[in-house]
């Protein structure tokens, strides 16, 4: 049985969790995926990886173009079943019109919650003739992934897939499903692969230099602004604040400025890293820090770092948003979102006791393994496809 897992956008960061779909039924299945670009290449992470197969239009054109090109990816799916990544129209929109017009069974995954991001990112508009151009703009672009209406609608149609499957509690609670977490490949974070001493010198880091981690797309919800903070309480001459995976977006610029200014001497940045670089960064953190903040982009959200952080063994240190709490229970610290104090005093802790931060690690591995490995996905996504055999 062949599988085409649709993403809305190659090019974005969202074909990370279709990719991760694949990885884990290409053990079993026939897998490709299929979905548009809206730039000129697949997104950095994912772009010179494994062997998937990609079937993909260019979007760039004029409204209508782009409408015609996305479903001209119909005809490009040739799975026997549809697995659509996001309730979206380019992922989820073109596998409704595969069930209904090729007999193709559809499955939806839904990662994250997708309307809350965009009500967050509407709320954030700078001025009501920005929303109202903004809203009018989404109705037109029902193709884009920023599209609010693309959110809205995508969300009423859930009942048209034949399962479903979400990557946390709330977003189970919401649409039903099956959890199917972030999941990591066991093999791939192996902590005593990597010799910490020697990838500190390959970074240019000292091998004194305490490192506090951040690893991901950076984005206002995510509380970066309080680890800065947090950071500069921080009574340890020794603590280095280094964030991977900056881009060249405006919040990723003001971050940089902002950290450079509060943290001086205590503050390394990285841009955006290939998904098997990741295991190397994660080796040289003495504490991975999730400072996610509360709001309706974070309550159906999981971040995958946290998942990368528990394979690596790596004190973890997250707030009390969404399942973190759930996750992390016995093998990581929580603190309160947006309190930068909670935060320092964690960190703090964790930096002075080392002996009790590497047992709470290796009790993280523990935990991924059992839980949130592939091998343990594997085994609920095949009792999904099964029926479809």
């Amino acid at each position: 049985m062949k599988i085409s897992i649709l993403t809305p956008d190659l090019s974005h960061n969202c074909l990370g969790r279709a990719h991760l779909l694949a990885k884990i039924l290409q053990r079993q299945y026939e897998v490709e995926i299929v979905g548009p670009m809206f730039s000129n290449k697949i997104w950095e992470p994912l772009a010179d990886m494994d062997n998937i197969s990609y079937s993909t239009v260019r979007i760039s054109d004029s409204a209508i173009k782009n409408y015609y090109r996305s479903i001209s990816l119909v005809e490009k799916i040739s799975g026997d079943v549809v697995y659509a990544s996001k309730p979206l129209f380019t992922s989820y929109g073109l596998g409704i019109l595969a069930k209904l017009t090729k007999n193709k069974s559809l499955v939806l995954d839904i990662d994250d919650w997708q309307f809350g991001l965009a009500k967050e990112a509407h709320k954030n508009s700078p001025s009501l003739k920005y929303r109202l151009k903004n809203l009018v703009t989404s109705a037109v672009e029902l193709y884009s992934i920023y599209s609010y209406w693309n959110h809205a609608i995508g969300e009423q149609l859930t009942w048209l897939a034949q399962d479903i499957t979400v990557s946390n509690n709330f977003l189970q609670e919401k649409f039903g499903g099956t959890i199917i977490w972030h999941a990591r490949d066991a093999n791939a974070f192996k902590p005593d692969a990597f010799d910490k001493v020697a990838l500190k010198e390959k970074f240019g880091l000292k091998e004194t230099q305490k490192v506090v981690m951040f690893l991901g797309t950076p984005r206002p919800h995510k509380g970066l602004d309080d680890l800065v903070e947090a950071i500069a309480g921080v009574d340890n001459p020794n603590a280095l604040l280094v964030i991977v995976g900056l881009d060249k977006d405006t919040y990723s610029q003001k971050l940089v400025k902002l950290a450079e200014s509060k943290l001086v001497g205590k503050f390394r940045a990285f841009g955006m890293q290939s998904f098997d670089k990741i295991p190397e960064f994660l080796a040289i953190a003495d504490v991975v820090v999730i400072p996610q903040r509360y709001n309706s982009a974070t309550v159906g959200q999981v971040p995958a770092k946290v998942f990368d952080a528990m394979a690596m063994a790596k004190p973890t240190i997250s707030t009390t948003v969404s399942d973190l709490p759930y996750i992390l229970e016995g093998c990581g610290w929580l603190v309160e979102p947006e309190q930068p104090h909670q935060l320092a005093t964690s960190i703090q802790f964790v930096l002075d006791n080392p002996d009790e931060a590497q047992q709470i690690g290796e009790k993280a591995r523990e935990k991924f393994i059992t839980s949130y490995s592939w091998s343990a996905m594997e085994k609920n996504l095949t009792k999904i496809f099964k029926q479809y055999e």
